[in-house]
């Protein structure tokens, strides 16, 4: 009877909120008045990691097994990477919890040209050396040196947003065992004869002296003359203009003018090209014009891959720097004249202008060919630019030996997967996408000109004028094959080349897991359950997993793809360095002034890791975004805030003020807690034989939560999981029942005492486990604090020990009719709030609730604990219609056809406030 004796005290909620904050019982006295996130932080995960919870347990049920897309050592994490994380987690948890096995490997990505390109910033700007003048060895010592020092500082950003990761798994895709499964990987693809060596068209970086994927060419459209800052260059280039030029007819006095945005590969021209059914150049197909820098004839020819839309028809066909000329080139059989070489520069084809860099020679060219009277005009246009995302530089389409990997058959195997439906793509608009992709796949170039990578296991011997290649597992393997073709006095080469780190993450869900040997992990867990990660490298990586999995262990390495979209900042823009707006997580967990991020970004410039242009980008972006810092919101809101977007979509916006409102949400679960705590701590908890109607309500909606929660879970929806929790935390228990619940307590009825006791408590519990998977250093330190005090709390160490709630425990509760009936109940609170407005209500307006249907008269007055609660009014009443008797200074409000509201009150200019705030509702209604 203590806690009824002290809430009689209260004649309304203000006054309980005074005495609730001053009073200080033995019952809270160990309870802090808020969620101290650092420490639970710190404290939790070194509980989790000391019971082994990270670890597989055996169970009779399905493992989910997943492996984390192995961050690049090339940096720290940004939220990008914490989306895929947290995603994962949180299925890592919720599988956990529902007894499921869980093997979730860890692992870092060496990420050979973009690790390899900031250890040569870092050199450069701190050290001020290149990595030619320090040498090979001693580079690739210093990379390793950077890999140990980044994967420690990654390592812990994974631990700090609660990654529940199987550390005892953790690989690293240049270690000793990924090395032997790259060689046998790459050597059974040569022994089935779907490895060749060619020389053909790729993608080439002049600053990296390299090969790069297609994954890492950006286009920049522009719509006008635009400069741009190109590495290597002084001065910024022009782009965005097109050059027509003249090709006068052999034995005529016409010409040919073609249009083209690279003049500079004038000298590389083998052709004029025009569509067969262009019928301005029919009478010229077969005929020859001059040109007049090489100074000899071209042919012209017809074939269908010109688009005659495209400046004049006509095109100049330039084979080793175009595709689609190289194609033309082919197809013709036409000679392949190099212009550009490695370094970006003009090769001896191109006459006076030998060893410029290409941009240069851009200018200097153009001004030949307006000498020469060729020149016809410079225009404005718009283009598209291929970027270098590791170096900046503008890509150059090169015809270079690589080795290859024939795709085709291979991606047929991984289309066939998919419109089998065995290979489930989550969202199912990237099916279309995936074969699109396959069908018009190109063989995939795998060979790079770095030094830090897996080196290619093929060696070269040199017989007669002709260079002859052998793949083995080993140089001694190697040497064997060699004698036995050639004789014992044979000397062989290592091929100095270094593979594609997309080559070495496409067998990661098997190679992880002891392959090629058939390791006990290989045959348990492989395939894996669930492949996890952005839609942006679906085919760079996704499409390569499973293409080579099929091919090397006749399996899918999953039968589930789920594809997260682009995170972006407020704006709708993606995040990057190159725009500035990439957010560091732990800014977000641990707040962050303006003049610290300005000192962060500083630092990165410092060290080479930014280049002066980004540095500046960055600065003005914090400027803008957040121009008093980044608040304080810890890892848990920081999890609610990335679980609560539909990570489905193309892009998912992240809005620290969302992240704010989260963490604002998990101390409104707290003093829930405490609420909890102190109202019930002294009372018997049992399941009450006459339970009240608002207690068997928030039951049902509780078991309504929990069924959506697993059902959106399984479905991968996480923010409809966040919802349908927010939805009965936040508003339903908290909003309506727990403001009930005051009232009843007042009531000095001991079966309400019991109910509400029954309820809130269980309500509780179930809900910190429910939420456990998203939040869980919250739900961990609460449960904990508060299964010391209810016996009907678990006693274990960690909810990771605790049964997740699953649907058939609590359908029991399940009352549709009830919830459709205390819908009522809350409009009519709504109707209340928005009638009464902002009026002080210790000024105590009246409220009667007058209804012509006898039965909600006796539901309402049922719930009449509810509705004061909900509306935060204390003189309520519910009266049949046809007994009541309307006060002439009462103001009346129409519910609906069946229930209204007639306010009073004594003071004649609160009544005009409510007459206005009904009257301006109205309006509103009436114009929606």
């Amino acid at each position: 009877m203590m806690h009824i004796a002290r809430l009689n005290l209260l004649s309304c909620n203000s006054c309980y909120k005074f005495y609730y904050c001053k009073l200080s019982t033995q019952v809270l006295s160990d309870f802090p008045k808020t969620f101290n996130h650092k420490d639970a932080e710190h404290k939790w995960y070194q509980i989790w990691e000391k019971n082994n919870y990270f670890n597989a347990k055996d169970s009779q049920k399905e493992t989910l097994s997943m492996i984390l897309p192995p961050p690049n050592i090339t940096g720290t994490l940004h939220l990008g990477h914490a989306l895929t994380v947290i995603v994962q987690d949180v299925l890592a948890r919720w599988y956990r919890m529902k007894g499921h096995p869980v093997v979730w490997i860890p692992g870092f990505d060496h990420a050979g040209i973009a690790t390899q390109i900031m250890v040569e910033k870092y050199l450069s700007k701190v050290e001020g050396v290149s990595k030619s003048e320090i040498g090979k060895e001693q580079f690739l010592s210093l990379v390793w040196q950077w890999k140990n020092d980044k994967e420690i500082a990654i390592k812990s950003q994974l631990k700090t947003v609660g990654a529940s990761l199987d550390w005892s798994r953790e690989y690293f895709t240049m270690s000793k065992d990924h090395n032997k499964a790259v060689v046998e990987a790459f050597v059974l693809l040569n022994d089935r004869n779907l490895l060749y060596r060619k020389k053909d068209m790729i993608n080439w970086s002049p600053t990296l002296r390299s090969a790069i994927s297609e994954i890492e060419v950006e286009r920049l459209y522009i719509k006008e003359k635009t400069k741009l800052e190109i590495p290597g260059y002084k001065k910024k280039i022009t782009f965005g203009e097109i050059a027509h030029i003249a090709y006068p007819l052999k034995d005529s006095k016409n010409e040919i003018v073609v249009a083209t945005t690279r003049p500079e590969t004038v000298f590389g021209d083998v052709a004029i090209a025009v569509h067969p059914d262009d019928e301005r150049y029919t009478e010229y197909i077969g005929k020859q014009v001059w040109h007049t820098l090489r100074e000899t004839y071209i042919p012209v020819i017809a074939d269908p891959l010109v688009d005659n839309k495209f400046g004049t028809g006509a095109v100049k066909v330039t084979p080793a720097h175009d595709q689609m000329d190289y194609a033309i080139a082919t197809n013709h059989k036409l000679d392949i004249i190099e212009v550009i070489d490695e370094d970006g520069n003009i090769t001896t084809a191109g006459k006076q202008f030998k060893g410029l860099p290409r941009f240069i020679a851009r200018e200097k060219v153009l001004n030949e060919l307006s000498n020469k009277g060729v020149l016809r005009s410079v225009k404005e246009h718009e283009m598209c630019i291929p970027i270098c995302s590791r170096s900046r530089d503008i890509v150059e389409c090169m015809s270079k030996e690589q080795w290859f990997i024939s795709c085709k058959n291979m991606a047929h195997r991984a289309l066939q997967a998919v419109e089998q439906g065995h290979l489930n793509i989550v969202p199912a608009i990237h099916k279309q996408i995936w074969y699109d992709y396959l069908n018009n796949i190109r063989d995939w170039c795998i060979s790079r000109q770095t030094w830090w990578g897996h080196p290619i296991p093929a060696y070269y011997i040199i017989v007669g004028d002709k260079i002859e290649w052998i793949v083995a597992r080993t140089e001694n393997d190697a040497y064997i094959i060699a004698q036995k073709k050639y004789g014992p006095d044979i000397q062989i080469y290592r091929d100095p080349d270094v593979l594609d780190t997309w080559f070495s993450s496409a067998i990661l869900p098997f190679s992880v897991l002891g392959w090629p040997k058939e390791t006990e992990d290989f045959k348990k867990y492989f395939p894996l359950t669930l492949m996890e990660t952005g839609y942006d490298i679906l085919f760079f990586w996704v499409a390569r997993m499973v293409m080579l999995s099929l091919e090397l262990t006749n399996q899918l390495p999953f039968p589930e793809v789920l594809l997260h979209g682009i995170l972006c900042d407020a704006y709708g823009k993606k995040m990057s360095k190159t725009l500035g707006n990439v957010v560091s997580p732990e800014n977000v967990i641990n707040g962050i002034n303006l003049i610290g991020l300005t000192t962060q970004m500083k630092e990165s410039y410092d060290k080479g890791i930014i280049n002066e242009t980004t540095l500046r980008r960055m600065l003005n972006a914090n400027k803008k975004m957040f121009p008093s810092g980044i608040p304080e919101c810890g890892v848990d809101a920081l999890r609610m805030t990335l679980c609560s977007h539909n990570i489905k979509n193309k892009n998912i916006n992240f809005d620290i003020l969302e992240c704010q409102t989260n963490k604002f949400f998990s101390n409104k679960i707290w003093q829930a807690s405490k609420y909890v705590l102190f109202m019930t701590a002294e009372k018997k908890y049992q399941e009450p034989k006459d339970m009240t109607i608002i207690d068997r309500w928030i039951l049902s909606r509780l078991s309504l939560m929990v069924t959506t929660v697993n059902e959106t879970l399984l479905r991968r929806d996480f923010h409809k999981s966040v919802a349908a929790l927010k939805q009965f935390l936040y508003y339903e228990f908290c909003d309506f029942y727990l403001e009930a619940t005051k009232w009843g307590f007042k009531s000095e009825d001991a079966n309400i005492d019991i109910s509400h006791t029954y309820g809130l408590r269980t309500c509780l519990e179930v809900f910190l486990r429910a939420f456990a998977p998203i939040m869980p250093y919250l739900s961990d330190d609460l449960y904990n604090r508060l299964s010391s005090k209810f016996p009907e709390f678990l006693l274990v160490p960690s909810l990771m020990e605790a049964p997740y709630p699953m649907p058939e425990q609590y359908n029991k509760w399940r009352d549709v009719t009830l919830d459709e009936k205390i819908k009522e109940v809350l409009q009519i609170i709504a109707e209340i709030r928005s009638s009464i407005g902002k009026i002080n209500k210790m000024i105590n307006p009246e409220v009667h609730i007058v209804t012509n249907k006898s039965e909600d008269v006796s539901f309402y007055n049922n719930t009449i604990n509810l509705i004061k609660g909900g509306s935060k009014i204390l003189n309520i009443s519910v009266f049949p219609e046809n007994n009541y008797i309307k006060d002439e200074s009462s103001i009346c409000y129409p519910c609906d056809s069946n229930c209204a509201l007639f306010i009073t009150s004594q003071d004649p200019a609160i009544l005009k406030q409510i007459e206005q705030n009904i009257s301006h509702k109205k309006k509103i209604s009436s114009e929606i």
